[in-house]
């Protein structure tokens, strides 16, 4: 009851704009107490009510319900992780559920990632050798926590003297809900996509998600301001978005068991497994898969052109289950 009041009383203004298909643009603002820190189901409240085709204006807020902060110590933070875990909640702070009319299980989601704008500062952590997180999770006896300042501009993080990162801001959490009476932890992903970390997913790139419930009822968290291929140190530069611009698209003629995303010069494949070669093998299966369906070769051809055209990425070593992304050049197709 409690979660449906704050949704009643988020800030939701309808702009009306005009364009083929008559579709809007609406935007969606939450204050930290509006967002949902649950775990992942299929009977969810939604937020928000849009159409197919509709755009979305929204937020997000920092990790842990929004209280993540430059000005903690790692104690504090770790008190914090703990308190939100005894509970029974997820460190994930979703903007969300948006329900598209028209989606049914068996479409594909289509997410168009149109703009993505940082905020002001980001934080980056590691926990110490007895949490057993991380791509390295030993020789670090004692936590850690930095904090991150953006520049005016939002392009640049000066990280060290000397030491100048370029801004690639992502959503590192893009969820459906889930199958029917599944409950699934935000922080490992999936078929329903998730905690995919997946930094290729910036401003022009789009996601297609399988649906699995009615009005497939999307949630976003975790932005990131930048992000190598890995994630190994457990965190990015985690950071809140002031504002991000989606665009939904209920796509029936396109039939997916497992994310894919497109990029303006690569197709992605994708694999999650708690065992890295196993990701692996499941991300080289769906590339495969797809250079059979849309690109008509043999599956022996499609094998072999892997090996010789695609980069298969490790894309988090961080989140339960581990991820691959294999990268298909659109270059190579005539």
């Amino acid at each position: 009851m409690f979660f449906t009041m704050l949704l009643v009383s988020a800030l939701v203004i309808l702009l009306i704009a005009p364009s083929a298909g008559h579709a809007r643009t609406h935007t969606f603002f939450i204050t930290k107490e509006q967002a949902y820190n649950g775990m992942l189901r299929a009977d969810i409240p939604p937020a928000l009510v849009i159409d197919d085709g509709d755009t979305v204006v929204f937020n997000t807020v920092m990790l842990m319900a929004g209280n993540l902060s430059p000005d903690m110590t790692f104690d504090d933070m770790l008190a914090l992780r703990t308190e939100m875990k005894e509970q029974g909640t997820g460190v994930y702070a979703f903007t969300g559920p948006f329900r598209i009319n028209g989606a049914q299980p068996g479409d594909t989601l289509e997410v168009r990632i149109r703009r993505l704008v940082p905020g002001k500062y980001a934080v980056t952590h590691i926990y110490p050798d007895h949490m057993n997180i991380g791509g390295l999770p030993e020789g670090f006896s004692r936590g850690f926590l930095k904090p991150l300042c953006l520049s005016e501009d939002r392009k640049t993080i000066e990280f060290a003297p000397g030491v100048t990162l370029r801004t690639r801001p992502f959503l590192g959490t893009m969820a459906v809900a889930p199958r029917p009476g599944e409950v699934l932890p935000p922080a490992v992903p999936g078929y329903f996509a998730g905690n995919m970390d997946n930094k290729e997913l910036a401003e022009g790139s789009t996601l297609y998600i399988p649906v699995n419930a009615p009005g497939a009822l999307f949630m976003a968290a975790d932005a990131h301001a930048v992000q190598g291929d890995g994630e190994v140190s457990i965190a990015a530069a985690e950071t809140y978005f002031e504002e991000a611009e989606l665009q939904f698209v209920v796509r029936k003629d396109m039939k997916l068991h497992y994310p894919l995303a497109e990029t303006p010069t690569h197709w992605i494949v994708m694999g999650f497994h708690p065992d890295l070669d196993e990701a692996m093998k499941m991300a080289i299966r769906e590339a495969v898969s797809f250079l059979m369906r849309e690109k008509g070769l043999s599956r022996e051809e499609a094998y072999s052109l892997c090996s010789l055209a695609a980069d298969f990425r490790v894309t988090q070593v961080v989140d339960g289950d581990k991820g691959i992304h294999g990268m298909i050049p659109k270059s190579i197709f005539s």
